[in-house]
């Protein structure tokens, strides 16, 4: 028994190794074909001008536009890489002692009727109508940075970029300034980004990295000014081109207070009202040109759009992302561990040391916190992030303090290694800390390395309680090959973290494929055959779950999609698994297959959707299940979409069905004032939920909230309803 034991065990790390050996092998024989297909180093300059001469209205008619030297020669991304682009792109750069403004004239051959404008929302979706975004590496790391990006309606989005574009943060939100206008020879747009929102060297001369990209929806064509290779998009910064001509500009303090009113108006089902008027404040502070201090006091998040629900049909516990302002600033800075997404993004999820939702939140309460502190940024080749808070007494919860410290080294041109230190302290009671390294290499561009080691620290458990990791992955224009091992002990207890499953031993391997036909078969732009593999055991590499999955992608010219898979698992059953209340599936070993057929249609139309369908066995049983979403959004101020996921379930021990509905509906007035709603409903909790939010951009990250919440039976019985109102207001200085 233990020898077949071992020879399990081993198994997981013979295919680690062999697609190690693999991925080697692809290096060779690839590797000199890849690096010649770099481009030159591009560089643009900036023009000073005298302050106040640029009214940023669209309209790019001064004079001072017309003397900055014009940036035209873009190259396509997508679809065929590196060829000239089918319509013409044109940016200028000037500045001032405040403000780097951009000019940017996007032509097009078939004029306003060939512009995709739909959508106005702060953080709209990126990928479905007509953009242009520019990359900003204002320390010439090649490693960080902030991504700007617009659409013909003005719309705004925004991130930060880290760690060469494997870690972002699309919910970080900055002070800048655009105006758009659509003509008869296609769109264009007028930006101002002031200095004080920007992190840069007290230098008089500055040297940054900047790229653009510009996306032709109609054509779903991508084109760029400085060459990312695909599949890697253009936050990629160390391959953005370089800026120069700026000199003579002053970081600003970066001093903003940003204080709250808060009224919320509570009733529950036993006709109890609360009234509770609340206030508190944030304030954000620049040490020096690379380090922010961020103070909070009496901290709220009513104004948070409510989760989208889940129905679980596993043995673990689900993942759902952060959502509160706070936490989503600099986050990416305490992102621990890679996975990659074909992008080259991290997903990493079998497990995270600091997960913020641990704060503030306890079994889906609202748990107070009083306040605290939050230090990040950088020292040289250092990154720095220090958090500190302290979540008030609830209930039966303890006062608990929360403290994150985080360090990262850069390494070479594009690697680093770091370390983490995680403590949760009630008061008067239990500690809990997790602390560990991790390291993070880059080579070859598309060669990835990535490894950690932890431990946690909990009274009275002494054994089992570390976590290691080690991935390595090559991601090229044609070839994915990821291979990795994840091993968590029994007693690995990270309390402000996030580990689905405990006391395993998990081997993966990945492999995909992107052959393109172009001209042979016009409609279709790339197919991806794809397979990938999961052994999970325990630790003492006894089996318990195996997942292959293999399946083969076509995408559309157009962006629409549509695959065929098949999955098949085996699962280990040790003790048996509640699956419902009253229903349980007898411990044992279980082989079964699913199959699986999507479909996603091009979401720049008026009408698009999603076909998911799934059959095949599920345990001693059999699943059917259906995912359909469908979108109506007949321009940028009205949108809807509805999404219906059923689950039949035939077990021996009884069937049963699943359902879940989600509704969402919006209306954009313009680009500062918004109503949007969202509506589910959930077979399992057999309630209607309603989060309808108003909400209006008054002054720069300044915002009037009037927040609606309900929870209805099935029956029709209000359970709890909410009114919140909330005002913030930025002073900056």
């Amino acid at each position: 028994m233990r020898q077949d034991n071992l020879l399990r065990g081993a198994l997981g790390w013979r295919l680690s190794i062999g697609m190690f050996l693999f991925t080697l092998s692809v290096i060779s024989a690839l590797g000199s074909d890849i690096r010649s297909n770099d481009t030159r180093n591009k560089k643009a300059t900036a023009m000073r001008i005298e302050s106040g001469k640029i009214a940023v209205d669209g309209e790019l008619n001064e004079s001072e536009w017309s003397l900055a030297q014009p940036i035209r020669d873009f190259l396509q991304q997508e679809p065929h890489s590196g060829e000239p682009p089918t319509e013409r792109t044109e940016v200028r750069l000037l500045y001032d002692d405040q403000n780097l403004y951009v000019g940017v004239y996007c032509f097009d051959s078939e004029g306003k009727n060939g512009i995709i404008a739909n959508d106005l929302r702060r953080d709209f979706p990126p990928f479905d109508g007509d953009t242009f975004l520019m990359v900003l590496d204002t320390f010439h790391d090649k490693r960080n940075g902030i991504l700007l990006n617009t659409n013909p309606g003005g719309a705004q989005f925004d991130e930060q970029i880290g760690a060469d574009g494997a870690n972002i943060n699309s919910d970080w939100d900055g002070i800048w300034y655009v105006k758009t206008k659509i003509t008869e020879s296609g769109w264009q747009a007028e930006e101002a980004i002031p200095f004080k929102t920007l992190r840069f060297r007290n230098i008089e001369h500055q040297v940054w990295g900047i790229n653009f990209q510009r996306r032709i929806r109609r054509k779903n064509e991508v084109v760029q000014w400085s060459l990312i290779p695909r599949p890697y998009r253009a936050n990629r910064v160390s391959l953005a081109g370089t800026l120069e001509g700026i000199s003579g500009i002053q970081p600003g303090r970066n001093l903003y207070v940003k204080p709250y009113i808060s009224a919320p108006l509570t009733r529950r089902r036993d006709d109890d009202v609360d009234f509770v008027p609340d206030a508190g404040f944030d304030v954000k502070y620049a040490l020096g040109s690379q380090l922010t201090l961020d103070l909070t006091a009496n901290t709220d998040f009513s104004q948070v759009e409510a989760d989208d629900q889940q129905i679980n049909l596993t043995r673990f516990s689900l993942f759902f992302p952060e959502k509160r302002e706070f936490f989503l600033e600099n986050s990416n800075i305490f992102q621990f561990g890679r996975g990659y997404s074909r992008a080259g993004q991290n997903t990493f999820r079998d497990l995270i040391p600091f997960f913020s939702r641990r704060i503030g939140i306890s079994q889906g309460r609202l748990v107070p916190i009083l306040g605290g502190t939050r230090l990040t940024g950088r020292l040289g080749n250092y990154t720095l992030g220090l958090l500190s808070l302290q979540q008030d007494q609830f209930e039966e919860i303890p006062s608990t303090n929360f403290s994150v410290i985080r360090l990262r080294r850069d390494l070479f041109r594009k690697s680093e290694i770091g370390a983490i230190f995680v403590n949760k302290h009630e008061t008067g009671g239990s500690s809990n800390r997790t602390y560990g390294t991790d390291a993070n290499f880059t080579f070859f561009r598309f060669l990835d390395i990535s490894s950690f080691l932890l431990k946690t620290d909990t009274p009275d458990i002494r054994s089992d309680d570390t976590a290691g990791y080690f991935r390595i992955g090559w991601t090229d224009p044609l070839l994915t090959v990821h291979a990795g091992h994840l091993s968590i002990g029994e007693h690995f207890n990270p309390e402000v973290g996030f580990v689905p499953r405990r006391g395993i031993r998990k081997s993966t391997g990945e492999f995909a494929l992107r052959p393109r036909p172009k001209e042979r078969i016009p409609v279709i732009r790339e197919f991806e055959p794809f397979i990938g593999v999961e052994y999970i055991t325990d630790q003492d590499n006894v089996l318990e779950t195996r997942t292959v999955d293999s399946r083969f992608t076509v995408t559309f010219q157009n962006s629409s999609v549509i695959w065929l898979g098949r999955q098949s698992r085996f699962e280990r059953l040790t003790e048996p698994f509640r699956i419902r209340t009253d229903q349980f599936i007898a411990s044992g070993d279980y082989q079964f297959d699913e199959y699986q057929l999507s479909l996603s249609t091009d979401k720049s139309r008026m009408f698009s959707g999603e076909l998911l369908l799934t059959t095949g066995g599920f345990y001693d049983g059999d699943k059917r299940s259906r995912r359909l979403s469908g979108r109506f959004q007949p321009g940028r101020h009205f949108r809807a979409e509805l999404t219906w996921t059923q689950d039949n379930i035939k077990l021996p021990s009884g069937s049963f069905d699943t359902n879940l509905v989600i509704a969402r509906f919006g209306y954009s007035f313009n680009t500062k004032m918004f109503l949007n709603a969202l509506i589910q409903y959930n077979t399992d909790q057999r309630e209607v939920t309603s989060n309808i939010r108003f909400n209006l951009i008054h002054h720069s990250l300044s915002d009037f909230f009037l927040v609606y919440n309900e929870r209805r039976a099935f029956t029709g019985e209000v359970m709890e309803r909410a009114l919140i109102g909330k005002l913030t207001y930025i002073f900056s200085f």
